[in-house]
Formats: C-alpha cells, structure tokens, sequence
C-alpha cells in the first residue's frame, strides 16, 4: 500500500540509498512526502563514479523526472567523521535535516572482525554525531536505524526485541559488529529520538519479485540454475526467517510518522508461523526452474542432509561433486543459516502494522515471484550493447 503525507517537509539523509533496500526505500520515500527533499550519502572514487551510482539507483526505483529533482548527492562516506565533508558542509546538510534513515552497511558475512566493525560500527558513529548536530536546527528531528534481527547471534528460544546483550556468540562478523553498533545507538537514545528496525534475510519485493542485490536465497538458485548444487546442506525442516523488501519498507516509514515509536526497536520479520521451510523452499526453487524448461524437467534436484551430516551420509560421488562445486564457498558463510531456525518475536509488531494497513505479505508467495524475477533478470545482468554486465555493488 502507497501512503501520501502531504505536510512532511525538509530534508531527509539517506544512507544506503544504492543498496538492496536503499533502492526499494528511495521512491516510496518521495512519494510518501511529496514535500520532502532527499541528500543520499554515496561513495565513489569520483563525485562522477558517485553519482552515476544514484543515477542507477533512481533508474532503479523509476523516478519521474520531477521526483529526481528532489534528490541531491551529497558524495561521503558514511564511515568517516563527517562522512568525510568539509566542516562548512557538514554543518549545513545537519542544519536542514529533519529525518535520517541510515541504511548502509556491508553485509559481507566473511569480511573480518575488523573490516566489519569498520563499516557498520564506525558509520554509526559517524552517524550519530550527524545526528546530534541535526538535533540543534530541527525540534522534530528522527533517526532511524536500520540493524539486523541476527544481532541475536547464537541464540534459541523466543528471541525478543527489547532484548540486545545476552551474552551470545555470533556466527560472524557481519552479526556481532552489527550488534556493537546497535549498542551504541541505544546509549544514544536517551537524548535522541530514535526508531530501530530489525530486518530478518530480505527477499524482492511482494507484488513483483523485484530485488536489486542477489544475495542468500538468490546464490543458491543460481547454482540450481546451473546444475551445480550436488548436495543441499539444510536441514529440511528448518524455517528460515524471509521477508519481503515492501513490507520492511513500508512499515519504516509508517512508524517513523508515529511518535510512540520513538525509543523502540521493532523486528520487520515473518516469524516461524509464516515461514516455510527448507524443504518447501527448495521444492518451489526446482519446481519454478522445471517449468522454464521445454521439456518441464529441471536440474537433478540433490538429496538434502543436515550441514553436520554431510560427511557422514553423502555418498563418495556427491562428496566429490560437492568439494569441487561452489556450493562448498557458500555453506562456509552461509552454514549457521541453513542449520537452525531463529523465533523473532513479531507477533505485536505484526499487529500493529497490519492495522494500519501494512500486513505481512504472503511470504511462499513472494519467494514464488522473487524466484521468478532473479531468473528473468539473469541476477542482476543486464543488456548493454548486446553484451550483459553485472550491476556495481
């Protein structure tokens, strides 16, 4: 559903705006508030390499030309001390900003400790001295932060989201500077108004499937595609936590209008009742690729084994398939997901938005058309000159 909110007007600071969800969140941003101006915060070598990043990002979301004009590129990195700006400049983005959405991160499961920390801690830094200097031209101003429901790290059981530091482990570095960062946004939140979601493994969007990074679910099917995964090292009967790239979207910007939701964290989740699993999910992945082939008959679907089991239970020949293929690269960064469920707690969440009108999608049904969507676009390739390139991360 399309919300209009005709009074909201000023700045908004946009992070992540050429990201997976940062291109989903730009256009309905606009269009929600017509009012509205967008400065997206873009690195490039070059102010030219930057904004020919937004200019894709846009293509992207099909802006208008009278809605492109209604965001500027303010070219940064979000990581740096004022996102690298002179100080002047800096001073005066904070000055009329009245919302940040802060949505960039790096993802990259297998990056170091370090490496992470430096990207998704230090941008929350920067951030929230951001933030603090905003606070001082704006009496209304917000921030909202986008984490990760996997800031629960190891962890079973009902998983809440009032709850942060217990003690867990975590399964990389991706998870645990994620979670030092929300840390931080929480020790900030007794002086700054500020909303926390936490998104679970996003998939494209619910009415068209449509997604702009392939990552997770799509790297499998890509190997399907190709006839290229021996073995599946899932545990068959495991729910993993998708939701569609809209509904976390939509709810941002509905409860970023709501004041009570000032001070909270919400998981943008499916939950376990309203997710399939591996077995469900593999079964519509092959069935989807049958059904593009002319004689209806997809890649040999592989017998599935619980990761721990492999070893084990694989015969000699799928062992060998599966040490050569690189489904093994991908069971190293995505092993911990593929092997356990995560209960986030959305139930309340759920309620609230589905009351004003932004139910969960289907989510078997979305995965259907996100399945469809990453097929016909060649993930992500597109045509140029004849020839098909690989759309910049």
């Amino acid at each position: 559903m399309d919300f209009v909110d005709q009074g909201w007007q000023g700045t908004v600071l946009l992070t992540g705006a050429t990201g997976g969800l940062g291109g989903e969140l730009l256009p309905r941003l606009l269009r929600r508030h017509p009012a509205c101006q967008v400065a997206a915060l873009v690195r490039g070598d070059t102010p030219q390499q930057a904004a020919g990043r937004l200019d894709e990002a846009m293509d992207y979301g099909g802006l208008a030309p009278s809605e492109r004009a209604r965001v500027s590129l303010c070219h940064g990195d979000v990581s740096l001390p004022r996102f690298g700006l002179a100080a002047p400049a800096w001073r005066e983005l904070a000055a009329r900003t009245r919302r940040v959405f802060h949505l960039a991160a790096s993802v990259d499961f297998d990056l170091p400790l370090d490496a992470s920390r430096a990207a998704n801690v230090d941008s929350t830094r920067a951030v929230l001295a951001f933030a603090e200097e905003a606070m001082r031209g704006s009496a209304d101003f917000r921030l909202n932060y986008v984490s990760t429901a996997y800031v629960s790290g190891w962890r079973s059981g009902r998983l809440g989201e009032d709850e942060l530091d217990q003690g867990q482990a975590f399964c990389n570095g991706y998870e645990q500077s994620k979670f030092e960062a929300e840390q931080r946004v929480w020790q900030a939140s007794g002086w700054l108004p500020l909303t926390v979601y936490r998104p679970s493994q996003i998939i494209g969007e619910s009415r068209t499937g449509r997604i702009r990074k392939f990552f997770g679910y799509y790297e499998f099917l890509k190997l399907a595609e190709r006839g290229r995964m021996p073995v599946l090292p899932a545990n068959a009967g495991a729910r993993p936590d998708l939701v569609p790239a809209d509904y976390v979207c939509e709810a941002m910007l509905h409860l970023d209008a709501s004041a009570h939701a000032v001070g909270r964290c919400y998981h943008l989740t499916a939950g376990l009742a309203n997710s399939p699993d591996f077995e469900r999910i593999f079964g519509l992945m092959y069935q989807e690729l049958a059904e593009r082939r002319l004689d209806g008959r997809a890649p040999a679907r592989p017998r599935m084994f619980r990761p721990e089991d492999l070893e084990a239970m694989a015969s000699p020949e799928e062992l060998r398939r599966f040490h050569l293929s690189p489904l093994k690269l991908l069971l190293r960064t995505y092993r911990a997901y593929l092997a356990e469920e995560r209960d986030f707690d959305c139930a309340a969440t759920q309620a609230e938005l589905a009351a004003a009108g932004i139910p969960l999608p289907d989510v078997e049904a979305a995965l259907r058309l996100s399945t469809r969507y990453a097929l016909d676009a060649r993930f992500g390739q597109r045509a140029r000159g004849g020839a098909f390139e690989r759309q910049p991360a």
